[in-house]
């Protein structure tokens, strides 16, 4: 079982609020595996693994009444965390844990767990459909947030995600740009709370629907751009705009000053990956956020699915 990593290209915050936006579902994701075990029924041993194999998470539960029970685990948080996903799905499907509740299980990331890619939103995906409940309710009772990385988690390619009343919609963008060569993906070495990151938003008061529109138009726009120079004028634009919105300063000026290209944050703002545009060659690129302390640059051959 499997579900894609993300990426919010346009429309972060604002997505909350009906805004267009467009993402990415990325060629790293995360697998679920399951070895049933039917000699122990209403036992599950639930192991996480990095990329590399390595466990970092161990926990055991009982299925007692129809109830998940903690048993002993290595991370009271990520314990905690799961019982809350395997709450959700009792209270939209009866049986849902059946199948999870008689097994050990184990799911493995295909990439860094600090890179932001979606370690909670492939979970909840993969988690939903191992269990048959709505993946998009899973997510709402448990992290929160618009519904595009469960979007993500499944699609073919980029997509268009937007909440018309609230409700979660994709379709696809058919999004190759002319332009794919000079455009790279740096992670700036901090991973973002996007929680924390939504409600500094929501503290910022009502968005009005002007601004929704306006953030709808400059994803259009974004998507529409035909050559290098439209799609950094249109990201810085885009930049421009949530930096006033947000009052919060943009990532280029605040560590990418002399940077001949531009560089737009991605999601909750501060942390995880920026989409960088540019016509510098790839070892111009590297070498340059190498010596601003990015540990990761993957261009878009490398990041798209």
């Amino acid at each position: 079982m499997y579900a894609h990593g993300k990426l919010l290209l346009t429309g972060e915050y604002f997505v909350l609020d009906g805004a267009l936006a467009l993402a990415m579902p990325t060629r790293f994701g995360q697998r679920l595996a399951i070895d049933p075990q039917p000699a122990y029924p209403f036992q599950l041993l639930w192991r996480s693994l990095t990329k590399d194999g390595e466990e970092w998470f161990r926990g055991s539960w009982t299925l007692k009444d129809g109830q998940p029970i903690m048993g002993e685990h290595t991370d009271l948080a990520v314990a905690e965390r799961l019982q809350q996903l395997f709450l959700a799905i009792q209270q939209q499907n009866t049986r849902g844990l059946t199948k999870l509740f008689q097994a050990d299980v184990r799911v493995r990331l295909e990439f860094d767990r600090e890179w932001g890619l979606g370690s909670s939103s492939t979970l909840v995906s993969l988690l939903a459909q191992i269990s048959k409940t709505d993946p998009y309710q899973l997510l709402a009772d448990t992290f929160g947030g618009s519904g595009y990385d469960i979007a993500c988690a499944t699609a073919d390619g980029p997509i268009f995600f937007q909440r018309p009343n609230g409700q979660p919609h994709s379709e696809p963008a058919h999004w190759v740009p002319t332009y794919h060569k000079q455009l790279y993906f740096a992670y700036l070495g901090q991973k973002q709370n996007s929680r924390e990151g939504i409600r500094y938003y929501r503290e910022l008061g009502g968005t009005q629907a002007s601004l929704v529109d306006e953030v709808s138009e400059l994803t259009r726009a974004f998507h529409q751009a035909n050559t290098l120079l439209e799609a950094q004028q249109t990201a810085a634009a885009h930049e421009d705009f949530i930096s006033q919105v947000l009052q919060m300063d943009k990532v280029q000026d605040l560590r990418f000053a002399n940077f001949p290209g531009t560089i737009k944050s991605l999601g909750a703002w501060g942390g995880d990956f920026v989409m960088v545009l540019s016509d510098w060659d790839e070892e111009q690129i590297r070498a340059y956020f190498s010596e601003k302390n990015c540990p990761a640059v993957l261009s878009f051959a490398e990041m798209k699915l």
